[in-house]
């Protein structure tokens, strides 16, 4: 629909329209799954012994995933690290993720079995260790996360599923309300280093993030994409974080995707 930002602020247009707001997440959830299905990151579940291609594909158009960001934060976060310090490493990160599906939680979990050969259970539990939050919900559990109430990476849902589904994905309202609320803006606060991607600094969701509180931001490094924008939003927002953070010079690029961000910062952004 081109006359709104989102089917999230569309939903949120018509609040208090259960009619609109239940069909809104049915499509959402059937959306974000046929969007996996078509991704780099989509396993072909027909041959049990198909795996997650991290090269070039010559059998595929897509980029390879070589060439994503995910790739280039994946080589940052276990930069110089054994498989026996990768909890420690990965407790030193935290996801606030905006979107409904689960790209990261995904790749991790097939990476640690690529790069490391950890078996299923382990690689599933150390993902699981991972502070991850989705304030607006998700498409699903992935199999290896739940036993009860998951839907494959891509996976095409049934009926039931798709009802079942569509109850986890939360609106702007509900997003607000979340338990997991007070822990992100806590994070926002504490944390020493804090990086978007691919983020658009929407004014509802930096409301969610940002603590109205008087607790005082710590110093901190902040990095992030602001792709496609204008120099003079990228300097509002810059101006908005600065208001937020006192003591911080925002590193913002809108020329940059996430995957050219990650790349030019990669000394700035490394945990060994």
């Amino acid at each position: 629909m081109p006359q709104v930002i989102s089917i999230d602020n569309f939903i949120d247009q018509h609040r208090g329209d259960g009619h609109i707001e239940q069909c809104g997440k049915f499509a959402i959830v059937r959306t974000i799954l046929a969007a996996e299905s078509k991704s780099s990151l989509f396993i072909d579940p027909s041959n049990i012994n198909n795996k997650m291609k991290f090269g070039k594909n010559p059998n595929s158009s897509l980029k390879p995933l070589e060439e994503t960001w995910l790739n280039s934060f994946w080589m940052l976060l276990t930069e110089n690290c054994t498989a026996k310090d990768l909890e420690e490493r990965f407790s030193k990160v935290v996801f606030i993720i905006f979107n409904y599906d689960r790209c990261i939680e995904h790749y991790l979990y097939h990476s640690l079995r690529n790069v490391y050969h950890m078996g299923e259970q382990a690689a599933a539990e150390l993902v699981k260790s991972i502070e991850i939050y989705h304030p607006y919900g998700t498409v699903g559990s992935l199999h290896w996360q739940s036993e009860g109430n998951s839907i494959g990476y891509g996976e095409e849902p049934s009926h039931e599923q798709l009802l079942k589904l569509a109850k986890q994905i939360k609106t702007f309202t509900e997003g607000a309300e979340s338990g997991d609320m007070l822990s992100i803006r806590s994070l926002m606060v504490s944390s020493p280093r804090i990086v978007f991607l691919g983020f658009a600094f929407h004014e509802r969701n930096m409301e969610l993030l940002l603590s109205k509180s008087s607790a005082k931001p710590a110093a901190k490094y902040i990095y992030g994409t602001a792709y496609g924008m204008s120099d003079d939003s990228t300097d509002s927002i810059c101006t908005d974080l600065v208001a937020t953070y006192k003591q911080v010079s925002p590193v913002l690029r809108n020329k940059h995707t996430c995957y050219g961000l990650l790349h030019d910062l990669e000394r700035r952004l490394s945990f060994a």
